[in-house]
C-alpha cells in the first residue's frame, strides 16, 4: 500500500482516543474554535422548478455574487437515483482494503483519477481525515474505466445514469448564470468547453474521527473547476466562510449544492465569486459526498469575457490554459524532476497569475495579528540607532553598540568603509539574476530533499500555521572559501562572482570591528565573542531576498516574526522600504538610509552573552523580533 488510508487508521490503537499529530490542525484551523455558533443567515435555497424563471435567474445571479454557494432543489434528478448513487458509494468504500487498493492512484502518475487519500500535500505537512476516490464520468472520450471499481456490480449503471441527469441541470445552471450577467445564454458554458467539459466525479469518505475538534476532512479551498454540483449524505460537516465566520450548511435531503468555482469567478471577470469552504467531520458516523468538478480541457484558455470589461471595469485575471493552472494547484511532477509550484514558479511568477490581479492566494494571507494593516504602528517612535564608525572617539562607538544591542538588538552603521559604487553593483547583479527567465534561474534551486539551505527558491521553512511568504531567495556561502559551493552562484551576470568575492572581503572587515566592539562593550578581550562563535571558521552565508510587488501587502509578509539563527546579521536593503523591528509592543518601520549596514543581533551571541559569561550581560544582546512588509 502506497499510503496509510484514513478509513484503515480509524481501526488502528492510535485513534482510539487520539489522532495522529500530522492530522491536528493548528489553532487557527481547528473547528472547535473556529466555527460560529452564533445566529447565521442559511445558505440560499433555490426552487428550480419555480415557475417564474425570471425568479430563478435573479436567485442564482444574487446567490452566486453573494455566497458563491447554495442549494437546489427540485431539480428534476430522481431523488431514488441519488440514493443509488450513494448506496454504490458507500459500498465500494466497505470494500475489503486490498480490493480498493486495486483501484489506486498509480504511483507518480500525472493524473488526480484514482482511490487514495489525498490530493496534494499540505504546505505544513498536516493531513486531511479523509479517503476518496476520483474518476471521469463525462464526456465518454475522457473516462478510463480502470477507475470505475466493477464492485459493486451496479456501480457503472448509476453513475452512467447520474452522468445524464446531472448534465441537464448543468446546462440550466449555465444558462441561468450567463442571464444573470446580461449575456446570451450560452456563453459561460462556451466560455469553459462547451460540450468538451469534462464531468469529474470525487467520492469522499470521512470516516468517523476521535477528535473531530482538531482535525478537517478537507481545509479552507475554493475549487479549481468552473462549478461543482454536490451530493452530500445526512452527516452534516460542509462549512462557508461567510462575512469572517465559518457556518455550518444545513443539509436537505435530495438537494443539490451548487459551489461557484474559479474558472466562473475569472470568467466573469468577479462578477460571480468562488466559494471558500471546507468540511468538518464527526466522532460517531461516516460522512460522505459526490462533487462533480466541471473543468475544462486541459488546453482550453480561460479568461475574464470580452462583455464584461471595460475602461471602468478592466480584467482582474490574465486569461490561461486550464492545465498550467490547475498543474500548479494540485499535481506534484516526480521530485527528481522539477519541484513544486512555489519552487518552479516562485512569488515573482505568481505576481503575474492570473489569481492576483486584485488578490492574492489563500495561503499568503496571514491571520488577522499578523496583518501589517492592522499590526503596524503609525505614532511617534523613536528611530533605530544609527552608528557613525568613522567617529574618532572610538569609546563612543562602543558606548552606542552596546547600548543599541540592549536596548534594540539592532542598529545602522554609516561610514562603515565598505565602498558605496560596490554595495550598489552587489544591488546590481542581484536584480539582474532575478530578472532572468525563470529556467535559468532554476539552475541554481536547491536540490529536492538536499540537507542544504543553498540555493535559489522560495522558502526556507515552513510556517507552523501552514502560510507562505511573498518572497523568493537565493542562498550562497560567500566564506571561507572551503565552505564555498560554486553550484550555486549564478553564471550570469557574468560579474556576480567577482562582485560577491569582493564584497566578501569587505564585510568581514566591518564585522571584525563589530565582534571587537561588542566584546569590549561586555567588558571582554577583544576577540573573545568572535572566537566564541567559531573564530575563522565562522560561514558567512549570503541570502538575496526578492519581494515582488503585491496586489494586497496589507494582508501578507515577505517574512514572518522571527529572530535570525545567526551570530550575527549584516544587511543591505535597497530603496523600497519593508523590514520591520518590534519595539515596545509595537511593529515600527526602519528607516531607510542609502548606503547604511543593518546590522541585527542574532541568537547565538545572544546565547553566548548570557550563558558564557555573567547573568548581568544578558540584555545587552537582547535579540531582534523582526518581520518584512510588502510594498504594492
Amino acid at each position: 500500500m502506497e499510503v496509510e488510508r484514513v478509513q484503515a487508521i480509524v481501526s488502528s490503537s492510535l485513534a482510539k482516543d487520539n489522532i495522529p499529530l500530522e492530522f491536528v490542525r493548528p489553532e487557527d484551523e481547528q473547528p472547535a474554535i473556529t466555527t460560529f455558533h452564533g445566529p447565521i443567515p442559511d445558505i440560499p435555497v433555490i426552487d428550480i422548478n419555480h415557475p417564474d424563471q425570471d425568479h430563478i435567474i435573479h436567485l442564482v445571479g444574487n446567490a452566486s455574487r453573494d455566497w458563491g454557494i447554495f442549494q437546489v432543489v427540485n431539480h428534476g434528478i430522481p431523488f431514488d437515483l441519488i440514493q443509488k448513487l450513494q448506496q454504490v458509494g458507500k459500498e465500494f468504500f466497505d470494500l475489503p482494503q486490498e480490493e480498493k487498493e486495486v483501484y489506486a492512484k498509480p504511483p507518480g502518475a500525472l493524473t488526480l483519477e484514482g482511490y487514495g487519500s489525498k490530493i496534494g500535500e499540505d504546505v505544513n505537512g498536516k493531513k486531511n481525515w479523509a479517503d476518496h476516490l476520483f474518476h471521469k464520468i463525462w464526456p465518454a472520450s475522457c473516462i478510463n474505466h480502470q477507475f470505475w471499481p466493477k464492485n459493486p456490480p451496479s456501480y457503472r449503471a448509476v453513475n452512467e445514469e447520474y452522468a445524464q441527469e446531472v448534465r441537464k441541470v448543468v446546462d440550466k445552471l449555465f444558462k441561468w448564470l450567463s442571464t444573470g450577467l446580461g449575456l446570451e445564454v450560452d456563453v459561460l458554458k462556451q466560455g469553459v468547453g462547451g460540450e468538451e467539459i469534462e464531468y469529474l466525479m470525487k467520492i469522499n469518505y470521512y470516516p468517523p474521527c476521535p477528535r473531530p475538534d482538531l482535525t478537517l476532512g478537507v481545509t479552507s479551498h475554493t475549487d479549481l473547476s468552473a462549478m461543482t454540483v454536490l451530493v452530500p449524505n445526512e452527516v452534516p460537516g460542509l462549512q462557508v466562510f461567510k462575512d469572517g465566520h465559518w457556518i455550518d450548511a444545513k443539509y436537505i435531503p435530495g438537494a443539490l449544492i451548487i459551489h461557484i468555482g474559479d474558472q466562473i469567478e475569472i470568467l466573469s471577470n468577479g462578477k460571480y465569486k468562488a466559494v471558500l469552504h471546507r468540511t468538518t467531520v464527526d466522532k460517531e458516523k461516516t460522512r460522505m459526498s459526490w462533487p462533480v468538478f466541471l473543468e475544462p480541457p486541459g488546453e482550453f484558455v480561460v479568461g475574464p469575457l470580452p462583455q464584461l470589461v471595460d475602461p471602468q471595469l478592466p480584467p482582474k485575471y490574465k486569461p490561461k490554459k486550464f492545465k498550467d493552472y490547475s498543474y500548479c494547484k494540485f499535481h506534484k511532477l516526480p521530485q527528481d524532476k522539477k519541484r513544486s509550484r512555489m519552487e518552479v514558479e516562485g512569488v515573482q511568477a505568481i505576481v503575474s497569475s492570473s489569481l492576483t490581479e486584485d488578490n492574492i492566494p489563500t495561503e499568503f494571507i496571514r491571520p488577522e495579528d499578523e496583518q501589517p494593516a492592522i499590526t503596524t504602528f503609525h505614532g511617534p517612535i523613536p528611530d533605530i540607532p544609527v552608528i557613525d564608525f568613522s567617529d574618532p572617539d572610538q569609546d563612543n562607538i562602543i558606548r552606542l553598540i552596546a547600548k543599541a544591542s540592549r536596548d534594540w538588538g539592532i542598529f545602522q552603521v554609516v561610514n562603515h568603509g565598505i565602498p558605496l559604487d560596490l554595495i550598489q553593483t552587489l544591488q546590481l547583479v542581484g536584480k539582474q539574476f532575478f530578472n532572468l527567465p525563470p529556467e535559468e534561474k532554476e539552475v541554481y534551486a536547491k536540490p529536492p530533499s538536499a540537507h542544504t539551505i543553498e540555493g535559489y527558491g522560495s522558502k526556507v521553512g515552513e510556517d507552523v500555521n501552514g502560510k507562505k511568504n511573498w518572497s523568493d531567495h537565493l542562498f550562497h556561502r560567500i566564506w571561507p572559501a572551503s565552505c564555498i559551493n560554486h553550484q550555486f552562484w549564478p553564471q550570469n551576470p557574468p560579474s556576480y562572482r567577482a562582485v560577491n568575492e569582493e564584497y566578501a572581503q569587505e564585510v568581514r572587515k566591518v564585522v571584525d570591528k563589530l565582534f571587537k566592539w561588542l566584546s569590549i562593550g561586555l567588558g571582554l578581550e577583544a576577540d573573545v565573542l568572535k572566537e566564541g562563535a567559531g573564530g575563522e571558521e565562522i560561514e558567512y552565508l549570503m541570502k538575496i531576498n526578492y519581494y515582488p510587488p503585491c496586489p494586497r501587502p496589507d494582508l501578507t509578509l515577505g517574512v514572518a516574526s522571527h529572530t535570525d539563527l545567526s551570530a550575527m546579521t549584516v544587511l543591505v536593503p535597497n530603496e523600497v522600504p519593508g523590514l520591520q523591528v518590534f519595539k515596545d509592543d509595537h511593529w515600527i518601520d526602519a528607516k531607510y538610509i542609502p548606503g547604511a549596514l543593518i546590522v541585527h543581533i542574532g541568537d547565538q551571541i545572544e546565547v553566548s552573552s548570557f550563558s558564557s559569561f555573567n547573568a548581568f550581560y544578558y540584555s545587552f544582546s537582547l535579540n531582534i523580533l523582526q518581520r518584512v512588509y510588502i510594498n504594492l
